[in-house]
């Protein structure tokens, strides 16, 4: 079994934090929600058997057994799981529990249609547990099995912790000669250069499909985005799925997506 020696410092982190509110508590925020749940439904088939790990309070996850597809949802934090459970007690296409994204092995190899890892490449702080997280997660997929992955990219350190919450003093502590900030279990999050993500997939048997930033600049400019009109909103919502998938738009993007199909 492998674990995750820092798991408490997660827990701790998300027993403290609102998460369940947190996809639709603005429109910054749930920009994240409307661009991934956009591309899930871009890949899924009909009848698909789903597993999202680090499913938070499982608004992905619910939903898409809302729509009629069997998903099974895990987490590290208890408390989520114990939301996810009080939200599903009638719906009987879903099952929910707690465990560690370095170790799924309560699954069987080749399970699931479509997997989605929203939330353990935030909080891992080496790359022998980041190859661990992404085998596990490759392992429980099938052939031509769809394969998500939310990462955090360096730019929305810098840009959300560093300018909008006044903690680049901070940073600098924990910035390297080339503007990565390293990883510190400390402070929770980790982050990654889009191309350091992407090399982590090069020995893997997986085909890539698409790097996609799911909030853009929804989040750092949120407080405009409240301004516009319904019309402007909307507006907004169609340019940034046309380029989301861009590279020149993804920099300061607060979470990125790195889609691929197992092979």
């Amino acid at each position: 079994m492998v674990i995750n020696k820092y798991k408490d410092i997660i827990i701790n982190k998300y027993t403290e934090y609102e998460e369940d509110a947190r996809l639709f508590s603005d429109r910054g925020h749930n920009v994240e929600y409307l661009t991934t749940m956009r591309y899930i439904q871009k890949f899924l088939k009909p009848g698909a058997k789903i597993l999202e790990v680090g499913a938070g309070t499982g608004h992905y996850s619910i939903n898409l057994a809302k729509m009629g597809y069997e998903v099974t949802a895990v987490d590290l934090t208890p408390r989520h799981v114990e939301i996810m459970k009080s939200k599903t007690r009638k719906l009987k296409n879903f099952k929910c529990m707690v465990a560690d994204a370095l170790d799924l092995s309560m699954f069987a190899d080749k399970s699931f249609d479509m997997v989605l890892n929203f939330g353990p490449m935030y909080h891992l702080f080496n790359k022998k547990d980041k190859n661990q997280a992404i085998s596990e997660t490759l392992r429980v997929a099938k052939k031509n099995a769809i394969c998500m992955f939310a990462y955090i990219p360096c730019a929305s350190i810098a840009s959300g912790y560093g300018l909008l919450h006044l903690g680049f003093e901070r940073l600098d502590e924990v910035m390297d000669k080339v503007g990565r900030f390293k990883d510190v279990p400390a402070e929770v999050f980790n982050c990654f250069y889009i191309e350091d993500f992407k090399k982590l997939f090069e020995k893997t048997n997986t085909q890539y499909i698409a790097n996609v930033a799911t909030d853009g600049i929804a989040y750092v400019m949120k407080e405009y985005l409240e301004q516009l009109s319904e019309k402007g909103y909307k507006t907004f919502l169609k340019w940034h799925f046309l380029t989301c998938e861009r590279s020149d738009q993804q920099g300061y993007s607060s979470h990125l997506l790195y889609i691929c199909k197992k092979k």
